[in-house]
């Protein structure tokens, strides 16, 4: 079997590769790690400038739920709840086994006050299907969040019920 040099198979992995892979202007990762580094320095604003760059960029990737979540982190510190609602749960829609995702919608409705009336919702979902094992998680960490602790382990009950074995459900187990 006859190998290429080690130069020519990198030149031709770049020339194989898009150009926003390279392109450190253009790059979704570059603009993340930005963010990140905004988050830190407490400069939300410009934090959610570069998600929403590497969102951009990259929509349709692995990262996209995180790349959503941490836009969420950086509206809610600055401030604009609605859109860290909207970003937290398009993170949710995005990935619905990783249970931060979901902690951290739950932590902005108790913040902005939203927490009697999403849980009203959630009530609703759960009564008219009862086989809605993410309302009934939903439902659980926002009843931990607001100190019902035994109607907390209900839902945890009911949705262990309905998916013991999803990845959701050893967050369900330690929850609380």
């Amino acid at each position: 079997m006859k190998f290429l040099p080690v130069g020519l198979c990198l030149a031709g992995l770049l020339f194989a590769m898009p150009a926003w892979a390279y392109d450190l202007h253009n790059n979704a990762i570059l603009h993340a790690r930005r963010g990140q580094l905004f988050m830190e320095r407490n400069q939300h604003a410009e934090a959610i400038e570069e998600y929403k760059a590497a969102i951009l960029l990259r929509p349709y990737n692995g990262m996209a739920a995180s790349l959503y979540n941490n836009l969420g982190l950086a509206y809610r510190a600055n401030g604009q709840t609605e859109l860290a609602i909207a970003a937290f749960q398009h993170a949710c829609r995005i990935q619905p086994t990783y249970a931060l995702y979901f902690s951290n919608l739950i932590e902005t409705y108790v913040r902005s006050g939203l927490a009697s009336q999403v849980a009203q919702e959630l009530k609703t979902v759960t009564t008219w299907n009862p086989d809605d094992a993410e309302a009934w998680f939903m439902l659980g960490l926002l009843y931990k969040e607001m100190g019902d602790l035994k109607a907390a382990k209900a839902c945890m009950a009911e949705f262990l019920k309905l998916q013991p074995e999803s990845e959701l459900a050893r967050a369900a187990r330690t929850a609380l």
